[in-house]
């Protein structure tokens, strides 16, 4: 999917903040990758407000640590969080 300047810019700024925060820096969960790829998902369903996707992230998909997705409330009145795969919880180098 492709997205116009304005609305590239406005992803990376949610995600050099929330990679910033100290409830990202003090988890050990999820990975910059995961946290990139649950930013651009949530793009991708129409996600255009940068506090929006930043609450996600901070309050349900950190803390969120290892359970399954299904029991994940939905972000949106249209979409829901998808799957992880275990190997997907990592945190990479």
């Amino acid at each position: 999917m492709a997205y116009d300047n304005a609305t590239v810019q406005m992803l990376r700024n949610v995600l050099d903040e929330v990679l910033a925060s100290s409830r990202f820096i003090g988890q050990k969960q999820r990975s910059a990758l995961e946290i990139a790829e649950r930013i651009l998902w949530l793009a991708s369903q129409g996600e255009r407000e940068a506090a929006t996707i930043k609450l996600h992230l901070l309050d349900e998909f950190l803390a969120s640590g290892s359970y399954s997705v299904r029991a994940e409330k939905p972000i949106s009145m249209t979409s829901k969080a998808p799957r992880w795969s275990s190997d997907m919880r990592h945190r990479g180098s």
